[in-house]
């Protein structure tokens, strides 16, 4: 059917100018449209990113432990018989690795021993957003006398990022095993302090981001020499998941087949 004068100079007129897009005519509307979109859904990624309150350690204050420990920061050491232990990390100087003069933190195996070992639970709690991709990084660095260095040994060192729910039980979880990383392998700096990353994709239903260091089932090693194992300078950073990327995409791409379609004919 042959449109009417009046249709097609509603369709041409200057208000109403449309501009060659994927084959089709959209109104000059829809970039605006979709720019404010981009501008939300950048924006709404900026705003879920929860850094880490004190992450190069240097503020301390004495909470669970008997000496103090960084401030912000949770730190649950037990042993396999006896339960809570109130001494199995410290704040330190000689662990601190960035930012001189600060502190760095201090886990102390040889309080445990084979048939009665320490863990100890060094972690901080943030804000999560459900497919958003996270990253932490951290310096680690251990003595060579380490009992998680040792071949064969029950001792594990972990860098982690928790996910937990609404009822803060962990739902899903990325963790790095330092010593399989190279944890206290000679490199000139003190403790062989390297930096890790563990990086992992929060899953439905997450409310909180736990940015943890963990020694797990350490011993005092009857061998003696240096025994340390020390973390710092720790970093969490977001991002929305790639995919999320894609379904903006997709939405964009059918928000334009749909205003193409809506066209008079």
């Amino acid at each position: 059917m042959k449109l009417s004068d009046s249709k097609t100079k509603l369709l041409t007129s200057p208000g109403e100018r449309q501009t060659e897009v994927l084959g089709g005519y959209l109104t000059k509307r829809l970039p605006t449209t979709l720019a404010l979109l981009a501008v939300v859904a950048c924006g709404t990624g900026v705003a879920k990113a929860a850094p880490l309150v004190n992450g190069l350690l240097d503020s301390v204050s004495v909470s669970s432990q008997v000496l103090a420990t960084p401030t912000n920061w949770v730190v649950d050491a037990f042993k396999t018989v006896g339960g809570p232990f109130n001494d199995g990390a410290s704040s330190e100087g000689f662990a601190n690795f960035q930012a001189p003069g600060g502190m760095g933190l201090f886990f102390k195996p040889f309080q445990g021993s084979t048939d009665n070992p320490i863990t100890v639970n060094f972690f901080q709690d943030t804000a999560g957003t459900p497919g958003f991709q996270y990253t932490l990084t951290a310096f680690a660095g251990a003595e060579a006398n380490y009992s998680g260095l040792i071949p064969l040994s029950p001792t594990r060192s972990l860098l982690a990022l928790d996910f937990l729910n609404a009822s803060n039980a962990v739902i899903g979880q990325s963790v790095l095993d330092l010593a399989g990383a190279g944890l206290g392998t000679p490199n000139g700096n003190p403790f062989g302090y390297a930096q890790y990353t563990v990086m992992g994709t929060a899953p439905a239903g997450t409310a909180t981001v736990r940015a943890r260091a963990s020694m797990v089932d350490a011993f005092n090693n009857v061998a003696g020499g240096g025994q340390a194992f020390v973390v710092d300078a720790f970093t969490l950073n977001s991002v929305p998941e790639p995919t999320t990327f894609m379904f903006v995409g997709l939405g964009l791409i059918g928000l334009i087949g749909t205003r193409r379609l809506s066209q008079p004919v």
